[in-house]
């Protein structure tokens, strides 16, 4: 059995937004400050089709082409548009393991990728792969053989560890599983995107955020065919630097921002949230 080369893992990750598969997902380590041990049980079709769900709660729905209804604070919010990753755990989710908004879309470039040596995961084939920044942090990544998808994750210094459980792939999976019938309201626009930190610097990071977006959507083409043209995930944060005039946490809102996310009906509401911030700001 030939070893598929790091490219050849990371193009099996990207097609598998295509499948059908489900499983449970176990995040352990420690953050610093406490130990962390979540839990998530998901299910995912193709289209960006989404059902995760963490003890007795769905915490998160996607239908194909859809908007994404997320639980937050006991209430299930409908996210319009692209505001950045959904967070849904204190470290990592099921989102994490393919996708638009996976970990591989997140890794630096610079990092360096050993041989794929085979390994067995929950009675599957797999491949780890050792990813090396330069740092010289370490981190395993074990990819499913059959579908691509991320099943394990060791982070430097074994400070965490993510693992799948019962993993399967599907032929096909309900439509049901990807709708949400109960209660649901539109998240404010400011809770898409919240920086951490104190109140005033979460504001200007909003700010910054909502300033970049809309200089984006005001020129949608040029920083399309900028980040198109660009080699690397740094040489895309600068050109857009360069197109737009932005701050380094606008460059990331707006190099994070999926195409759906620049509709114009997406820019009125960026407009109409800076506006009133603004008008916050000045009372």
């Amino acid at each position: 059995m030939t070893a598929p080369s790091w490219a050849e893992l990371v193009g099996r990750n990207i097609a598998a937004e295509a499948i059908y598969v489900s499983g449970e997902m176990r995040m352990t380590g420690n953050t610093g400050d406490h130990d962390l041990d979540e839990r998530f049980r998901f299910w995912h079709g193709p289209n960006g089709r989404w059902r995760i769900e963490s003890g007795d709660e769905v915490v998160y729905i996607s239908s194909a082409g859809g908007d994404a209804i997320v639980r937050v604070e006991g209430q299930m919010q409908r996210q319009r548009g692209d505001f950045g990753t959904v967070h849904l755990g204190r470290a990592f989710s099921p989102l994490d393991l393919l996708g638009p908004d996976s970990m591989l879309r997140r890794l630096s470039a610079r990092m360096e990728a050993s041989a794929a040596q085979p390994a067995t995961i929950g009675g599957r084939v797999a491949w780890s792969i050792t990813l090396t920044s330069p740092s010289d942090d370490r981190a395993l990544l074990t990819f499913d053989s059959v579908t691509g998808v991320l099943v394990q994750f060791a982070g430097p210094r074994q400070s965490s560890l993510l693992e799948v459980f019962d993993f399967t792939d599907h032929a096909q999976l309900g439509a049901e599983l990807f709708s949400w019938n109960g209660p649901v309201v539109d998240a404010p626009m400011a809770a898409r995107r919240r920086p951490s930190g104190d109140p005033r610097k979460q504001r200007e990071q909003l700010l910054e955020v909502l300033a970049a977006q809309i200089a984006a959507l005001e020129r949608p083409h040029d920083v399309l065919r900028a980040i198109a043209a660009a080699d690397s995930g740094q040489a895309a944060r600068d050109s857009v630097i360069q197109l737009l005039g932005v701050s380094p946490i606008g460059t990331e809102a707006v190099t994070t921002m999926q195409l759906m996310g620049f509709r114009s009906d997406v820019a009125r509401q960026l407009r109409a949230e800076l506006a009133r911030l603004q008008g916050e700001s000045a009372d």
